[in-house]
């Protein structure tokens, strides 16, 4: 819920975005219910699920702004006074300042995709869904159901109802108006895309948010909410915009930011314990009251009216006045709560880590225990590894006796064995003599026929290797003719594919300078459009003078003729 001079604000500028219309459209919209309208929205104040403990997961990316759907079309609407359009941006970098690098509240299911929302105390809201180079946001007011602004990586788009008003670049620089018409298809997919996640959100289940996730990607969230405040400093028009506001906005968002940190702490405490711990319980606080009845932004077709309206908007205003207190009063009563569930918190925090270190102790103590028994068994192993030991010498002088007398028996066997081998090897070598002298003979026979083989072999040899040659020799030129062939072709592509690269580059060329006329000329257009409107209501303007001219001179006229007529019906 806006404060009464911001709502006045952002209202003054939506009603100014509707009196000047672009694209042939009326600027002038029937009024709508706005009981209807919060009907419709999102409850005042969904209750925040706990962070989930486990490992981090893949998150899915949303669709690309091509593959969204159109359900209805945006119109343009433009802005009077130019400083006027930053206070949609403005209003966004607000809460985004307020939520810092607290964890989302909740989470829930999109087919895939897992929107991250943060819902504020005064009822803002802000959706975000991870995109290619970025996250993608959205931001509501309370009890809105569509949003006020949509930030991607590359532009941002601020809406005063079912109407385009501004377009930023990524650094905050606001666009022409007449660039807006570019941008209305984009515009139109991405409003349509947050009126389905906000109602989506009231369908589905809420979930918490896996803290692993959520750590993994705090620090690139927090380094693009910083590069955005710096984006402001170097906007001239912006910065001064946000000076005008910078109290009134410091003072409306004091209370949230201060619970947001107090949410960061406690993330951050349970990350130091590895999210051992119990997660941390979201902070609980009460919805905002609900804001005077007024027309939704966007359709304050007279929003300067007469006195009545300034008395009801004083009446307002002190009936707001007076339910910001009881929310100061309450806000405090809630900080209390919120400083004692903290402090339990941190209790537990201690008790866990004073389990943790009991445990340990335990353990430790476990580990002597098991430490002195390996030793006990380490020295029964040794004693009976001792015993074995001796039991297996005596074993073994025993066998070396017995293997002695074993010796000397066959040493007395071998003696005689060894002469009676002696009068047959004698009898052997006579006949060994004989057999080598007669092998000796056949042995030089075979020898003189192998060296004949082995002549011939080698000759037959000598000309196959000579056949393998010629052929090698064939075969390498035929390669070499073939390689020469290839490389001729490949030139040949490459000359192929350069005058086509030359082509494709004189047709983009062409097309870049077809595309450019093109832009000059539609400008040239549209400001000989303007001229002409100046012309038109110029020339409207000097026939209204001249008729009122004339109407007067008439009226002089007859006035003279009466006062003629009366002063000849009485002489003097």
């Amino acid at each position: 819920m806006l404060t009464f001079r911001k709502t006045m604000s952002i209202a003054a500028a939506s009603a100014l975005a509707l009196g000047v219309a672009a694209c042939n459209h009326s600027a002038s919209t029937p009024d709508a219910d706005p009981s209807a309208q919060a009907s419709n929205g999102l409850p005042a104040l969904p209750a925040a699920v706990p962070l989930q403990a486990g490992a981090a997961t893949a998150m899915a990316p949303a669709p690309a702004v091509q593959a969204l759907p159109i359900q209805n079309r945006v119109r343009v609407a433009r802005v009077a006074n130019q400083r006027d359009a930053y206070a949609y941006l403005d209003r966004a970098e607000g809460v985004t300042r307020a939520i810092g690098d607290a964890p989302p509240d909740y989470s829930y299911d999109d087919g895939g995709v897992n929107p991250w929302v943060w819902q504020t105390s005064l009822g803002d809201r802000r959706y975000a869904e991870p995109v290619d180079g970025g996250y993608r946001y959205y931001y509501y007011q309370a009890d809105s159901d569509t949003p006020y602004l949509v930030r991607d990586p590359q532009y941002s788009y601020a809406y005063s109802g079912p109407q385009l008003v501004a377009v930023y670049d990524d650094r905050g620089d606001l666009l022409p108006p007449d660039d807006y018409e570019t941008r209305v298809d984009y515009a139109s997919r991405y409003y349509d895309r947050a009126a389905y996640l906000a109602q989506l959100s009231q369908e589905r289940e809420h979930r918490g948010v896996i803290a692993a996730n959520w750590a993994a990607r705090r620090a690139e969230i927090a380094a693009q909410q910083a590069q955005w405040s710096q984006d402001m400093a170097q906007q001239a028009e912006w910065q001064a915009y946000h000076q005008e506001h910078e109290a009134q906005e410091r003072a409306q968002w004091q209370q949230e930011a201060q619970r947001r940190a107090m949410e960061a702490q406690q993330f951050a405490a349970w990350q130091q314990v590895g999210f051992m711990a119990p997660p941390p319980r979201p902070v609980v606080y009460s919805p905002p009251p609900p804001p005077p009845q007024q027309r939704p932004y966007g359709w304050f077709s007279n929003w300067f009216g007469n006195d009545r309206q300034r008395q009801e908007q004083q009446r307002q205003q002190a009936a707001f006045t007076q339910q910001q207190q009881a929310m100061a009063q309450q806000a405090a009563f809630q900080r209390a709560r919120q400083q004692a569930a903290m402090q339990q918190q941190q209790q537990q925090f201690m008790q866990q880590r004073q389990q943790q270190q009991f445990f340990a102790q335990q353990r430790a103590q476990q580990q002597s225990q098991q430490a002195a028994m390996q030793r006990t068994q380490m020295q029964m192993a040794q004693q009976r590894a001792q015993q074995a030991a001796m039991q297996h010498a005596s074993m073994q002088q025993a066998a070396m006796q017995h293997a002695q007398m074993q010796r000397m028996a066959m040493q007395q066997a071998q003696q005689q064995a060894q002469a009676r081998a002696a009068n047959q090897r004698a009898q052997m070598m006579q006949q060994q003599q004989a057999r080598r002298t007669q092998e000796q003979q056949m042995a030089a026979q075979h020898q003189a026929a192998a060296q004949a083989q082995r002549a011939q072999a080698q000759a037959q040899r000598a000309q196959e290797q000579a056949q393998r040659a010629q052929a090698m020799q064939a075969e390498r030129a035929q390669a070499q003719q073939r390689a020469m062939q290839q490389q001729a072709q490949q030139r040949q592509m490459q000359q192929q594919r350069a005058q086509e690269m030359a082509q494709q580059r004189q047709a983009q060329a062409q097309a870049r300078e077809q595309a450019q006329a093109q832009a000059a000329q539609h400008r040239e257009e549209a400001m000989a459009r303007a001229q002409q409107m100046q012309a038109q209501r110029a020339q409207a303007q000097a026939q209204h003078q001249a008729q009122m001219a004339a109407q007067h001179q008439a009226e002089q006229e007859r006035a003279m003729a009466a006062h003629a007529h009366h002063e000849g019906g009485h002489p003097g």
